[in-house]
């Protein structure tokens, strides 16, 4: 969403890390597995950052979520390699599970991230993206 509040603005690591107050390295795997997905591109050199590759009403939030999650269940036993539960071929929560999952992802799907966007969640994130601008500038 931070990308997509100045979709003509490349923000750099750093920054996003204050912006959202997370870790710098977990940001960047995060960054890494956008890059990956097609949904950010990476800018290097003076200037550089990341910004979005695509609209973001080209980006269905669906879509991105289970991007992120990177076929994470769930529950174990809605894992990609089918997990280890010794109940799943007696179990009947499974099938209702994995239908859940999937109206999920459908209910997300009819959302892009530019839905996502509204004028008091931008002017926060012009307001941070000022705040952090000028303490990168901060002399000392």
């Amino acid at each position: 969403m931070v990308l997509a509040s100045d979709p003509n603005k490349s923000f750099n690591s750093k920054q996003l890390s204050a912006i959202l107050d997370v870790s710098r390295e977990h940001l960047i795997k995060i960054l890494q597995r956008l890059a990956l997905g097609g949904y950010v591109v990476n800018q290097r050199g003076i200037g550089g950052g990341v910004r979005l590759k695509k609209q973001a009403n080209e980006i269905l939030v669906g879509n991105l979520v289970r991007w992120l999650e990177d076929g994470q269940g769930l529950v174990e036993c809605l894992r990609q390699d089918g997990g280890h539960c010794n109940l799943t071929p007696l179990c009947l929560l499974r099938p209702l599970l994995s239908d859940a999952a999937e109206a999920f992802y459908a209910r997300l799907n009819t959302s892009t991230l530019a839905d996502c966007l509204h004028p008091p969640l931008q002017h926060f994130i012009a307001l941070q993206t000022t705040k952090t601008e000028l303490m990168q500038h901060k002399p000392g």
